[in-house]
């Protein structure tokens, strides 16, 4: 599968209007600014990158990707907490998500209605 950002850079080269809007619209998607480090000049670079988001709020933070740990902690809400506040505030919302929604799956999550 093209990555999201490899179809951006296409549709701009080639002036594709609707892929970009595409993109750029779609509420699954985000850009998101995320770290980037050269481990050959030992410097850390702020790279600026479209990143798939659909699973934000729907998988726990230890399933998530490094990009969408990025967006999530550029959220408001998170932005100025505690790392491990902001964990667990995420956890606690995606618990309650998975309750809602999915109720009959929670053993695969290794929950149980109690938590």
């Amino acid at each position: 599968m093209t990555d999201l950002n490899e179809k951006m850079e296409e549709a701009l080269t080639e002036d594709n209007f609707n892929t970009i809007e595409n993109i750029a619209l779609n509420p699954n998607n985000a850009l998101v600014r995320t770290t980037q480090y050269n481990m050959f000049t030992d410097e850390v670079s702020f790279v600026n990158k479209w990143v798939d988001i659909s699973d934000v709020f729907k998988e726990l933070w230890d399933d998530l990707n490094s990009d969408c740990h990025d967006y999530i902690m550029d959220l408001p809400k998170y932005k100025n907490m505690d790392y491990d506040q902001m964990v667990k505030d995420y956890d606690d919302v995606t618990y309650k998500w998975i309750k809602k929604t999915d109720a009959w799956n929670l053993k695969g999550f290794g929950l149980s209605y109690s938590q």
